[in-house]
């Protein structure tokens, strides 16, 4: 199984990740921020994704996210209307 990896052209470290987590109130965008934590971290996705209670696929969308965009683009929200 290949490792995640996260492209860190956006500045953020664990710690910078940490603390943002606490100051979010909303657990589901919580919890896409500390999966690319614990992956930076250094766990395998299947393990963050037991984790944080999400399916793997999941995790590597939430990395995928975060390498492409930085934080602004994992916590951007779009919901269908209705």
């Amino acid at each position: 199984m290949k490792r995640l990896k996260i492209t860190n052209d956006h500045g953020w470290t664990p710690r910078t990740l940490r603390k943002q987590e606490r100051k979010i109130k909303n657990t589901l965008l919580r919890q896409r921020v500390m999966a690319v934590r614990l992956v930076m971290e250094g766990y395998l996705g299947k393990d963050v994704a037991s984790m944080v209670n999400v399916c793997r696929q999941t995790v590597s969308h939430y990395v995928s996210l975060f390498n492409e965009g930085g934080l602004e683009l994992l916590l951007h929200r779009d919901f269908a209307p209705g």
